[in-house]
């Protein structure tokens, strides 16, 4: 009798555990069900509450939403995401953006300089196109892919130059925006005189840099990846110790004061003591010029750096000059610091490179919302700048800009220069050499 009831018992729970397991899968959601409720999301819970869209833009974004909802089965997911990433540019606002560096790439990393895209760093089985100029994707002229791809990527023109190149090696992306297959893209190179059209595939590499410039010199913990640029190469000084994030030196034989600060800056433990270190030494060369290098300075903390803008002015001699470098790179806490040192250097001042990656008048610091099934990421500003004019609205602007807003006006460059590939190869750096022989 006792074994009839535990085997009835024993029954009962595997009808009930199979019933549940059933009812599990049927509740299963579906692909469409998934991507409805992440627009669904998108539109209620992000749109409706970010700061930096106009009315014109939600409307706009939200007929894309609308026609999203429609098309999903005819939409691959790489097509879904690219067209939220264009519903998040609509924000015109570089810190308002869908990250899209986790979508796969081809095993090639490339890098602008002022006579195209290059091949600047590839995996072991690929390194014979080391140094190839890219001339076209997929058959399509470099600079069409760019023009396709511009919608789809937050910020301004100049920011958006720097982000596609990364981007464009990515056949993910273009895939979302029907340029090529999800897995493979071709490219044709020139090398030498040689041109040729080779297709590469996506392939997992351990990679940890996120940032073109970063793979502009050879890492040698950046295990698996080839560089066209040799370690043993006399290097200038913006690659010589770039991986330090922050780094000076006094070149005494030309009386030059150089201060680096770039998107690695949170990799030196002691940036602030830095900066003292530096300004002492600068009370005792008061007759020297002083260059703050931010090409690279793509962000971060503009809080610590605050005396590098503030001091130098006050203990160089009076005929002394200020130069700080600038790229489209200089973005975010970068390009506050330079507004800050341009306020303050005055007619100090020389400004050398190209032109900062964003308006002086920008929305930054952030929000993050996460889609809740495809789990993409959208970073949102919340906080207003205005290092033009330093006007402040509170409750809007950044509260931290009461104590170190600056109206600069502008960071117009006074002497543009680009680095060209047979500088960079050469271990020349166009900009610290036009300063070096820079008369006035």
């Amino acid at each position: 009798m006792k074994l009839k009831t535990i085997n009835k018992i024993g029954l009962f729970f595997i009808l009930l555990i199979l019933i549940i397991g059933c009812k599990e899968k049927t509740s299963e959601k579906s692909r469409n069900q998934k991507w409805i409720e992440d627009i669904a999301y998108f539109e209620s819970e992000y749109l409706n509450e970010s700061k930096t869209f106009s009315k014109d833009s939600i409307s706009s974004c939200k007929l894309i939403l609308s026609t999203l909802k429609s098309q999903i089965d005819s939409l691959s997911d790489n097509q879904l995401i690219l067209q939220l990433s264009k519903c998040v540019a609509m924000a015109n606002n570089g810190h308002t953006a869908i990250p899209l560096g986790f979508m796969d790439k081809i095993p090639l990393r490339f890098y602008r300089f002022s006579n195209g895209l290059h091949v600047i760093k590839t995996d072991s089985d690929s390194k014979e196109y080391l140094g190839a100029k890219i001339l076209k994707i997929n058959s399509i002229e470099i600079e069409d892919v760019e023009k396709k791809l511009n919608p789809y990527l937050s910020g301004i023109d100049r920011w958006k130059k720097f982000k596609t190149t990364i981007y464009l090696s990515s056949p993910e992306i273009l895939n979302g925006i029907g340029l090529s297959e999800r897995d493979s893209m071709m490219l044709t190179l020139l090398k030498a005189k040689d041109t040729m059209e080779i297709t590469f595939g996506t392939k997992e590499m351990k990679n940890n840099k996120h940032e073109s410039w970063m793979d502009l010199y050879p890492d040698s913990t950046d295990m698996g990846w080839q560089y066209v640029l040799k370690a043993n190469i006399n290097k200038p000084l913006y690659l010589e110790n770039m991986n330090e994030g922050v780094f000076y030196t006094f070149i005494d034989s030309e009386k030059l004061a150089y201060f680096s600060i770039n998107g690695h800056w949170d990799k030196s433990e002691n940036f602030g003591d830095k900066i003292d270190e530096f300004i002492a030494e600068l009370k005792t060369k008061t007759d020297y010029d002083v260059v703050f290098d931010l090409r690279y300075f793509t962000g971060g903390n503009y809080i610590i750096p605050v005396d590098l803008a503030t001091r130098p002015p006050k203990i160089i001699d009076t005929d002394k000059k200020i130069y700080l470098i600038t790229s489209n790179m200089t973005f975010s806490a970068g390009l506050v610091t330079a507004a800050r040192i341009k306020y303050y250097a005055k007619d100090k001042i020389v400004i050398v490179g190209e032109e900062v990656g964003d308006n002086l008048k920008f929305w930054a610091e952030r929000d993050n919302y996460k889609l809740p099934n495809s789990e993409i990421r959208i970073i949102d500003a919340d906080a207003e700048h205005d290092w033009q004019d330093d006007n402040f609205t509170l409750g809007k602007s950044f509260w931290v800009n009461i104590f170190y807003g600056v109206p600069a006006k502008n960071l117009n460059v006074d002497k543009e220069i680009k680095l060209s590939f047979e500088d960079y190869m050469n271990g020349k750096d166009p900009i610290l050499n036009w300063i070096l022989n820079h008369d006035e």
